[in-house]
């Protein structure tokens, strides 16, 4: 058996720059007689080289390369399975090494004692000691002692290691009585490719040396001439591995059984809970129990039951039943799932889709034999509580998360590259640039190279990741069916990705955290729970008209300024019209929202045949949805609607090989059934046009439940709504000035934080929202939280005292700016002057006590300190000096359209500059609610320079014509105000 038992996949990370493809590629050309890939620590590669090798029909060995500690060296093995219960072996000790990186040789003897362990020459141990061949013999022997089945690995790559490495190593290796494999590591396809290698290197490990030695793919030729002094290593693969053979893609996996009550066998059980749901359900919506919902039940149960489903349902309902008996909010429902009847019996979902239309074969088909996909929201802050209860319930060993991996893109590596060329910070940036923008210099021959290699490493993984959402769930023990590795907090996550699991047959249950449920939660627990979502009526009349008017921020996915426009044409009045948006706001089907919108608000439309006008109607015409085709299919042309469904996924693949062999049957069908052949021509040529921007309506209805729910809660409880929408966003000042000027136009200010009241989150407050102590800059999350462990504060002594050693006087500074210690009684002025912490508490021993007055700061500077410490003004945006001075002399408020003005202001700015005749004139800005820019001439700037250090003046002006912006001035007269 020609081949070596070393070669590394791009998933030894940033170890190999081999994909797997091209490693098979390369042996089938060669005509290799097997593979091994023998990855780094892990088998993230397991599924694809085992799919791979069914593919190329090429004998496959499955291994990994562990380090281990021995006697205090780092040895490497190579560890090998050639059979079923070898590969278990092997997945249970990449489990366990991947778990505990530090294990010990002596707790993994029993599993290593069950697989081939290979000790290959060409590592650092054995070339750091050739001289202390007693350490190499030491170490041999102790793991001759541990294993059974250990072998040498020789590579023969250079000349060192033929002329020094062998000639030292081979006595001991015969002494001990060693057979010798074929260990030549390969990490990259071509010698060219050496530069790659150590660029990938240099990305994991920036201290990492070029190693002088080829490791590239080798050809069938190579490789025995690369073993000639040695050829017995191929007869002993041979004879150590055999006929490598697993079935491990051919294993059936099974899902949890469902503990019933009684236990009940699962299908019965399924059966009960759904029927008494279904009648829960319509007597809640004030719906007799009729003969469509039966027929639709008891065809869904059908189905679900000869599919094998029953306890995949079971399940899923169990762990949302936990969810809503323990206040978790559950999200209406998600994807396909909103089509079944089952579904919302069960309390999965909330979405009834017999009044919508939804298809259960849109989500469950009987003629495609696929996994159910149940993805469920909950809030994002509680759906790890879920997946502890589904851990607890089936057994740590049977849920696990996925790993996901971030791969290499030309532009991220170019930044890596381009420092290992030498390049400089400036030239890295202009060729990023050309290259972004496509205008690159063809003869800049350096970027052109950067560009090529960075090209070369697209797609080699970087780093390891967690799927965001979505666990495995298996009746198997699988520490003994997938390799595993340390997850996130306390759950074991797969080495392998989402994809290959669901292809070997695992049930992923997709858990996913939605946001904007937790907002939900929140508002509903400010407003004490006093009605549940399922309260809220679809046909609000002034929830509409918010959404017409385009009152959406923090509305769930309606939120975007091209949403907001279409929301404003559109003019929604009922809840269609909501899931119709949702579904065409995608690119592609946006090109028909102007037309939807037109044919919504009454205009023509050409109708086809009565019968898919009918299916049509709800959406003016336009294939909207995905289920609208399975409908016409069946309608017209008597398709079952589990065969629709797959029709319809391949016209959607755009496909015409398929496309045009499905338009000769649908119009050969719709003729048996009694259609006309012209007409069912023209239907099938509407189905083709929409069937790529078709989409899936039983999500859009799903998601159109929380956009409404979102819009109502704005609407009825705005106070609330607006309360935890900016305790979502306190990190993101711009958008939340955006907030607080939206809430203060409605008529609800906020309020500054408050001492003795305020929390870490906005609350709804008086009239309004008061602000967090947590907006404050310089006042962290650890410091706001030891406040509220001692609020109340009677007075700012006992405040100074009670903090005075947790807090410094910056941060009273800070507190004072934010006009948090203003509920104690005492201006800017006056609590700054006496923030010293050391010196606080005498007072309360003087009876004759009397603070000292101060004058306090001007209005500016109040604005300015407020400013600089929350990123915006909430107090201090109206100057109410200025305002009482605009009434005590009757100032009209002015436009910046008149030509002359007469006005009072704050001076904010002087500007003093000199003309050309070396005359001084002045720049000034006035605030006098709107910020004006005056120009004060030479002769003006002599008669009224003493008035410039005035904080209010009176001043007269002129437009200056000459400037295009409105508040451009020129001063004619200024008098101290009291004059």
């Amino acid at each position: 058996m020609v081949g070596s038992l070393y070669t590394q996949s791009t998933y030894s990370i940033l170890k190999s720059t081999l994909h797997l493809d091209d490693i098979f590629k390369h042996a089938k050309l060669e005509g290799f007689d097997f593979i091994a890939i023998t990855d780094d620590n892990n088998l993230h590669a397991l599924y694809k080289t085992l799919l791979l090798s069914k593919k190329h029909q090429i004998q496959t060995i499955i291994g990994f390369q562990k380090t281990f500690n021995i006697e205090g060296n780092q040895i490497d093995l190579l560890i090998y399975a050639k059979d079923d219960l070898m590969l278990q072996s092997l997945i249970e000790l990449a489990s366990m090494t991947a778990i505990y990186p530090n294990i010990s040789l002596k707790d993994t003897t029993s599993l290593l004692n069950k697989l081939i362990i290979v000790v290959p020459t060409t590592q650092h141990f054995i070339h750091q000691n050739i001289q202390n061949t007693d350490l190499i013999l030491s170490c041999l022997t102790i793991l001759k002692n541990y294993f059974k089945s250990l072998y040498i690995g020789i590579s023969n790559y250079t000349e060192f290691e033929k002329k020094v490495i062998q000639p030292s190593i081979m006595p001991l290796i015969k002494a001990l009585g060693f057979k010798l494999l074929p260990t030549y590591l390969s990490t990259y396809e071509s010698l060219d490719d050496h530069m790659t290698y150590d660029i990938i290197n240099k990305i994991k490990d920036a201290n990492y040396k070029a190693l002088d030695q080829p490791m590239h793919l080798l050809t069938k030729t190579e490789l025995l001439v690369q073993y000639k002094n040695h050829p017995e290593v191929f007869e002993n693969v041979s004879e150590i591995f055999g006929q490598v053979r697993y079935k491990y893609l051919d294993q059936i996996q099974e899902l949890p059984i469902y503990p019933t009550k009684d236990n009940l066998d699962s299908r019965t059980y399924i059966k009960l809970l759904a029927q008494a749901g279904l009648k829960k359900r319509l007597e809640n919506g004030g719906i007799k129990v009729n003969q469509t919902y039966i027929d639709r039940l008891n065809h869904e149960l059908d189905v679900i039951d000869q599919m094998g489903y029953n306890d995949y349902f079971l399940i899923v309902y169990d762990f949302v039943k936990f969810a809503k008996t323990n206040d978790i909010l559950v999200g209406p429902g998600r994807g396909s799932a909103a089509g079944s009847l089952v579904a919302y019996c069960l309390g999965i979902t909330e979405v009834d889709p017999i009044p919508f239309d939804l298809l259960f074969e849109r989500f469950l088909n009987i003629d495609r034999k696929s996994m159910p996909d149940i993805d469920l929201d909950f809030p994002d802050i509680k759906r790890d509580l879920v997946i502890d209860y589904v851990k607890q319930k089936y057994g740590q060993n049977h849920v696990v998360t996925m790993t996901t991996f971030t791969n290499l893109t030309t532009k991220t590596s170019m930044r890596d590259i381009a420092r290992q060329m030498n390049l400089s910070q400036e030239r890295i940036n202009a060729i990023i640039a050309s290259h972004t923008k496509g205008i690159l210099d063809e003869t800049d021959r350096e970027a052109k190279r950067l560009i090529e290699v960075a090209q070369t490493i697209e797609g080699i993984p970087r780093q390891t990741g967690t799927h965001p959402a979505g666990i495995i769930l298996s009746k198997q023990d699988l520490t003994k069916q997938i390799p595993l590795m340390t997850g996130p907090k306390d759950i074991l996550q797969s080495q392998l990705e989402a994809s290959d699991l669901e292809a070997l047959g695992y049930l992923k249950i997709d858990f996913l955290g939605l946001k904007n449920l937790t907002m939900i939660e929140d508002i509903l627990k400010l407003e004490n729970h006093k009605f549940k979502l399922s309260d809220i009526p679809l046909d609000d009349v002034k929830t509409y008209e918010t959404l017409s008017f385009a009152d959406v921020d923090g509305v769930f996915q309606l939120e975007s300024q091209g949403m907001r426009s279409a929301l404003r044409k559109l003019k929604p009045t009922q809840f269609e019209d909501i899931v119709a948006i949702l579904a065409l706001y995608r690119p592609g089907p946006m090109q028909f929202i102007d037309t939807y919108i037109e044919r919504r608000h009454g205009a023509n439309y050409p109708k086809i045949d009565s019968e898919i006008d009918a299916i049509l109607k709800p959406t003016y015409g336009i294939i909207v949805y995905q289920e609208q085709i399975m409908k016409i299919l069946q309608t017209y042309a008597g398709y079952a609607l589990s065969e629709a469904d797959i029709i319809r996924r391949a016209i959607s693949k755009k496909d015409h090989t398929i496309i045009d062999k499905e338009k000769r049957h649908f119009v050969e069908r719709s003729i048996k059934f009694g259609k006309d052949a012209k007409i069912a021509e023209t239907i099938y040529n509407h189905i083709e046009k929409f069937a790529d921007y078709g989409f899936n309506k039983s999500h859009s209805v799903a998601y159109a439940y929380v956009a409404y729910y979102m819009a109502y809660l704005k609407t009825h409880y705005y106070q609330s709504f607006s309360s935890v929408l900016m305790s979502q966003n306190t990190s993101n000042t711009g958008y939340l000035k955006t907030l607080i000027a939206e809430a203060s136009s409605k008529g609800y200010p906020v309020y500054p934080p408050d001492i003795n009241l305020s929390t870490i989150e906005f609350l709804p407050y008086k009239d309004g929202m008061l602000a967090p102590l947590t907006i404050i800059k310089g006042i962290g999350l650890n410091v706001a939280n030891k406040i509220i462990g001692l609020q109340p504060f009677k007075n700012y002594s006992e405040f100074k005292e009670k903090m005075s050693s947790i807090i410094n006087e910056k941060n009273i500074e800070l507190l004072v700016h934010a006009g948090a210690l203003d509920s104690f009684g005492l201006n800017h002025s006056a609590l700054l002057e006496q923030n010293n912490l050391s010196q606080t508490g005498f007072e309360n021993f003087l009876d004759d006590y009397q603070r000292p007055k101060a004058e306090e700061l001007s209005f500016n500077t109040l604005k300015t300190n407020e400013q600089e410490v929350l990123g915006f003004n909430l107090k201090y945006l109206k100057d109410i000096t200025l305002n009482e001075l605009f009434k005590t002399f009757k100032i009209q408020p002015m436009n910046l359209k008149d030509q002359s003005i007469i006005t009072i202001g704050l001076i904010e700015n002087v500007k003093i500059i000199k003309t050309k005749k070396g005359d001084d004139m002045a720049f000034i800005t006035l605030n006098n609610g709107v910020i004006l820019d005056l120009t004060m001439f030479p002769n003006g700037y002599k008669q009224y320079k003493d008035l410039l250090s005035e904080s209010y003046v009176y001043i007269e002006a002129t437009k200056d014509n000459n400037q295009t912006k409105e508040n451009k001035y020129i001063i004619n007269k200024i008098k101290k105000v009291k004059d």
